[in-house]
């Protein structure tokens, strides 16, 4: 059986307006697997976008829990998340979130000079060989992007 990656208990994500409590996630349950891709689709302001920043350790759930890696994200404390999360996880945002003043390979070794990598540990990541494909779709969506002079 493959390790289980993320699993979400009994999640609730409640919202507060005006003092009326609007409940956009009632109890979730799931569980996601090594290996398993998961689609998140629903009607615009259903909650998908506060669902995905609770699984990405971003926010907090009303209720419930939300473990990645065995580890309850309810028990790591909010000084730790930051380090959590880089460490972690990965994020593609929507709209890239580069930093334009920033080269491809800078914009890829920030959050690895965040974490104090040296580097050669850096260099060592950016060339991997099981990397070229992915930088290859990065330079794609950055020319792609009007990042064309800083690529």
């Amino acid at each position: 059986m493959e390790q289980i990656l993320l699993k979400v208990e009994n999640l609730n994500i409640e919202f507060h307006d005006h003092d009326v409590p609007e409940r956009v996630v009632n109890q979730l349950n799931m569980v996601l697997h090594q290996g398993e891709i998961l689609g998140i689709v629903g009607e615009s302001g259903s909650g998908k976008t506060t669902l995905l920043n609770i699984l990405a350790a971003l926010d907090r759930p009303t209720g419930g829990q939300v473990l990645l890696d065995g580890k309850s994200m309810s028990k790591v404390r909010e000084k730790e998340m930051t380090a959590f999360r880089r460490n972690n996880l990965g994020f593609v945002f929507q709209d890239f979130n580069l930093l334009d003043t920033f080269s491809l390979q800078d914009n890829i070794f920030l959050p690895l000079v965040l974490g104090g990598k040296d580097y050669k540990e850096m260099k060592r990541r950016l060339l991997r060989e099981s990397e070229p494909s992915m930088l290859k779709h990065l330079c794609h969506i950055i020319l792609r992007r009007n990042y064309i002079g800083r690529v």
